[in-house]
């Protein structure tokens, strides 16, 4: 059997501080001064000690939680009535024929004396009720840690699979641009495919990570560009801008990759005319700033979030940045003259 070191260590705790404290109690309930009564008072309560200890664990570990139950209320209700009875005849006995003889040898100790009595139960409660509400107050902290632990475990589910989600879709979108290299024949499919093969071997493998730095995320940016331009020809006019002032800093893997798709999928893929789409990715002490913006076409309908209406878009990140980074990121999306732009502030140096 492991013992629970910890546990002991603070249950003996609790009594090594309890058995001074009620010695100071006695004392001021019988109006006698420190000086005088306190080595008294703490002898009596080292004598009275193995009955409470008796009664509260008893009472602890197996009273309640074999009847606290509803059902058997009233077994409960006897059985700690039968407890203090016990109890108390057993702390009356043990200073009648123990401690008085011993310690005070003239002092007369009726076992029935009705004030006494009382005083005993009142002692036995007030350790009963001392050792409950430290309980108490520990059972509600583990408790909230509990809900804390269930919270995060939550959290974390719809994170992976909001990360689940990003995977298929950001695969799915990037095989259509293959396919319509392939319908044309085109001598670019086979660096497509390898393109293809570097940035999902960055998503499978890299991203398990919980973070991984600013300067990854970027660079598979920067492969996922030169993959659609293989597609887009000269059509497409990209303004890439990148200013990180150090390359270490952490963030959440694909969480900027999604703009970028977005800008293209609703950006290039939407419109046959000339397509232009800047990004920038500004990063100063911790303090990442990302813009997308891309060519819109005016009859394509985009919803306030920068996903149409049948797609994952920018919806799943948005998720993941509110359990992310919460309280710590803005994003603003607009349309405007012609474009469309994301507009991404995220604080990365909690």
């Amino acid at each position: 059997m492991n013992l629970n070191w910890q546990r002991i260590s603070l249950h003996v705790l609790f009594w090594a501080v309890y058995v001074p404290l009620n010695a100071v109690l006695n004392c001021i309930l019988s109006r006698t001064s420190l000086d005088e009564g306190f080595r008294d008072a703490l002898i009596g309560e080292a004598f009275s000690l193995p009955v409470k200890l008796m009664l509260t664990y008893f009472i602890f570990y197996y009273v309640i939680p074999l009847y606290l139950d509803r059902s058997k209320i009233w077994k409960l209700v006897g059985l700690l009535l039968l407890a203090f009875a016990v109890a108390t005849a057993i702390y009356r006995l043990e200073m009648r024929f123990i401690f008085n003889p011993i310690f005070r040898p003239d002092n007369v100790y009726n076992l029935f004396n009705p004030k006494g009595l009382v005083l005993t139960e009142f002692d036995l409660f007030i350790t009963l009720a001392a050792a409950v509400t430290i309980k108490m107050i520990r059972v509600h902290y583990k408790s909230l840690e509990f809900e804390q632990e269930l919270m995060r475990e939550k959290l974390q589910s719809e994170l992976s699979f909001l990360r689940a989600q990003t995977n298929p879709h950001f695969l799915f979108n990037t095989l259509n641009n293959l396919y319509v290299l392939a319908r044309k024949k085109s001598d670019k499919t086979p660096d497509a495919i390898m393109m293809l093969s570097k940035i999902m071997r960055f998503v499978l493998y890299e991203c398990r990570a919980p973070r991984i730095s600013v300067t990854d995320e970027a660079k598979v940016i920067k492969d996922y560009i030169e993959l659609e331009r293989l597609r887009y020809n000269k059509r497409l006019t990209i303004d890439y801008q990148e200013d990180i002032d150090n390359p270490n800093t952490s963030i959440a893997p694909l969480l900027l990759l999604p703009f970028v798709e977005n800008s293209f999928k609703h950006g290039a893929g939407a419109t046959t005319g000339d397509v232009q789409i800047l990004i920038k990715i500004i990063l100063k002490d911790k303090q990442l700033s990302y813009t997308v913006q891309n060519t819109l076409d005016p009859d394509v309908t985009v919803s306030g979030n920068g996903s149409s209406s049948s797609g994952i878009g920018l919806r799943n990140v948005q998720r993941q940045l509110d359990l992310l980074y919460p309280d710590q990121h803005q994003l603003k999306t607009g349309r405007e003259h012609g474009f469309f732009t994301a507009d991404l502030k995220i604080d990365l140096s909690a």
